[in-house]
């Protein structure tokens, strides 16, 4: 018996250690599918999911805030039971996805989220949800290629040398594109003015009262220290109200 037994571990061993790193390999980059059900029957290897009220069905909207995955054929790796209405789904980890360059030619490092082409990606030119980055660049108008899928909110411009207002002003009219972000975007408006307002009071005080001072020194020039005295309490006074200003401007941003 225990003789069978070394037999069977000798045989077992090997086996499993040879088959350890082509698991490994399956399983790179955290690429496991699930296997769910896919209300969208149409949808097929590479579509790009959203998660809807009427369950999963493929992405017809940019930039698309619901995006939950990609549909992919053979996986090497898939949980649950597959089903004749489950599809296989990645929501993080490298798959095949269907893009197009209708936006713009995707090159490997680009970033990709939905369309309005129900099911295929293109190359994400705005601040918005993306589905994730290409890994590899597309050689045709309209294809499949290997995309790092990590579904998040990303901040990118049409252009790097974009100026800091034109950011600005880009980020302001990305955040009033959803209602829910518009008490928020009231907020920085508001703690801007005040903190301008303040800088702005602050400034012209100080140039009036150095003014005056300096009239005052040159009309009475034995009272010149206590003049000099009364301008810097004034100057400690206009600096309180300028930093109590810019305080209270950072207290409505993050409280």
């Amino acid at each position: 018996m225990s003789a069978r037994l070394i037999s069977i571990t000798t045989l077992l061993v090997p086996s499993l250690w040879f088959s350890f790193p082509v698991l490994a390999a399956e399983l790179n980059n955290d690429t496991i599918a699930r296997n769910l059900i896919v209300s969208d029957a149409a949808a097929a290897g590479g579509d790009i999911l959203v998660n809807t009220e009427n369950g999963l069905v493929r992405a017809s909207e940019s930039y698309d805030k619901r995006m939950f995955g990609v549909v992919v054929e053979n996986p090497s790796v898939s949980l649950n039971k597959a089903s004749g209405d489950t599809k296989a789904v990645v929501s993080s980890g490298e798959a095949k996805v269907k893009v197009a360059d209708s936006n713009g030619d995707i090159k490997a490092g680009d970033f990709i989220t939905s369309s309005s082409q129900p099911g295929v990606g293109l190359k994400a030119t705005e601040p918005g949800f993306i589905l994730g980055k290409a890994l590899e660049d597309l050689k045709s108008k309209q294809g499949e290629i290997a995309v790092l899928v990590n579904i998040q909110y990303q901040s990118i411009s049409e252009s790097e040398n974009l100026g800091g207002v034109d950011r600005v002003l880009r980020l302001f009219s990305s955040r009033l594109e959803d209602p829910q972000n518009f008490p928020l975007v009231l907020r920085y408006i508001l703690a801007a003015l005040l903190a301008i307002i303040s800088f702005v009071f602050g400034y012209l005080s100080f140039v009036r009262a150095l003014r005056k001072g300096i009239e005052a020194i040159g009309r009475n020039p034995l009272a010149k220290g206590t003049i000099q005295l009364a301008m810097i309490l004034n100057l400690f006074g206009v600096i309180v109200i300028t930093i109590s200003g810019i305080g209270l401007a950072l207290i409505i941003i993050f409280y």
